[in-house]
């Protein structure tokens, strides 16, 4: 087995459940606790800045869906376009921790391509679903049929399945990739809690975002944790 499970390595994962959970007991907390870890990542961060260029397509995007369709399409394609921005994100995570773990194998687009499924999942059934509300705001997408989401439901499930197997043989011959597999189990968890579990699009959203702030400013153990763990 190749490292240790970095002792904060779970604290994005609950921060985001917690985060989701308080979305839909009291959505108010949640709100503050999203600002509380969006105010921390900014304070953490060396050098704040706001890319301008890679907003500009998503935002002509969202601007000319608005004009054609309406506020409602003009939402769900912003909802669309942070899933794919979320995801391409941690699938980049895991590829360089796999690099960085010496399994370039597994920093591969076929061996990450798993990863997707379950965002997939979870926008083909906000389509099913549709159209919702988002604080306050109504968000719409093309609608997906029942065997649409059956079938990304098998996708994520089979490459779940599969990707757990690989990592199962990795472990019983010593060879498991701790970091990258980690972080590849709580991306899992934290897509299938947020748009398979949750009953509230809202939750799901803000479980995801939680989980990407608490990423942007990592939680640390205090000094004496770390040297006992």
């Amino acid at each position: 087995m190749h490292g240790r499970i970095p002792a904060n390595a779970f604290a994005p994962l609950i921060a985001a459940l917690a985060t989701g959970a308080a979305a839909l007991m009291w959505p108010p907390l949640a709100l503050l606790m999203v600002c509380g870890l969006a105010a921390r990542a900014l304070m953490r961060a060396r050098l704040p800045h706001f890319d301008v260029v890679s907003f500009a397509g998503p935002a002509l995007a969202i601007a000319m869906v608005d004009a054609f369709v309406g506020l409602d399409g003009a939402i769900g394609t912003l909802f669309v376009w942070r899933m794919f921005a979320d995801t391409r994100w941690s699938v980049g995570e895991a590829a360089n921790l796999a690099m960085q773990a010496g399994r370039p194998e597994e920093a591969s687009r076929n061996a990450l391509i798993h990863a997707w499924f379950t965002p997939l999942f979870g926008v083909t059934l906000v389509a099913y679903t549709a159209p919702h509300m988002i604080a306050g705001l109504p968000l719409d997408l093309p609608h997906v049929p029942a065997w649409g989401v059956i079938a990304a439901l098998i996708l994520a499930v089979g490459g779940i399945f599969d990707w757990a197997l690989r990592r199962a043989a990795d472990w019983r011959l010593g060879e498991l990739a701790v970091a990258p597999a980690t972080h590849i189990l709580t991306h899992h968890i934290v897509f299938i809690a947020a748009f398979g579990l949750m009953p509230d699009v809202s939750a799901g959203i803000i479980t995801v975002l939680a989980w990407r702030l608490a990423h942007a400013a990592p939680f640390k153990l205090p000094a004496s944790a770390n040297a006992e763990a």
